[in-house]
């Protein structure tokens, strides 16, 4: 073959046709792998982190609400913030507790023959948030009804206590006139 005759098959229009349509197919091809087909696999990773974002948004929220709950729960109740540092202070304050119970005590109309204290860790310098007791072990006496009396006025208290024990007895051999109770009591306070 010579090159005339080779030209006028190339500049044929069924040639010339082919030619640019293998050329659009090369290029089409090009771009669908090398353009299209990034751009479509970043639209899908980039739905599937919009839709992570979307659940992430939504813990937030669920978080911050409460947050805000907790800030208007403390906003409405400031002026009773007080109140639970007395019901629970941060330190043990033998020397309160000792006193309200006495002082309940002698309003009640019961008599306090020993009273003991344990389980206090005075020196415990650790920043927990856990509550820790105070045990206080006392004897006495008193009727029936001042013994309940004792019992609410302990209950009463602002400082948080709990009667661990509770023992009434009756001196059976002397017996008295009154209808005095021995009365053997084991008190928990707590503080922070």
């Amino acid at each position: 073959m010579n090159k005339t005759s080779l030209k006028e098959k190339i500049q044929a229009k069924k040639v010339t046709d082919y030619s640019y349509m293998i050329l659009l197919f090369i290029s089409f091809a090009f771009f669908t792998f090398f353009v299209i087909r990034p751009n479509v696999l970043t639209i899908f990773s980039l739905q599937e982190e919009l839709g992570k974002l979307h659940i992430l948004d939504t813990g937030y929220e669920n978080v911050i609400k409460k947050i805000v709950d907790i800030q208007s729960f403390l906003e409405e109740n400031r002026t009773d913030l007080y109140l639970l540092d007395e019901a629970l202070p941060s330190l043990p304050q033998i020397n309160k507790i000792v006193d309200d119970t006495q002082n309940s005590a002698s309003a009640s109309g019961v008599k306090i023959n020993s009273m003991a204290i344990s389980n206090v860790d005075l020196k415990d310098k650790t920043v927990e948030f856990t509550r820790k007791k105070i045990s206080i072990n006392m004897d006495g006496e008193a009727n029936f009804l001042n013994s309940k009396d004792f019992i609410n006025e302990m209950v009463d208290g602002r400082r948080l206590k709990i009667i661990k024990q509770l023992n009434f007895s009756q001196d059976i051999q002397g017996g008295t006139q009154s209808g005095a109770l021995k009365l053997i009591m084991e008190i928990e306070g707590y503080y922070l």
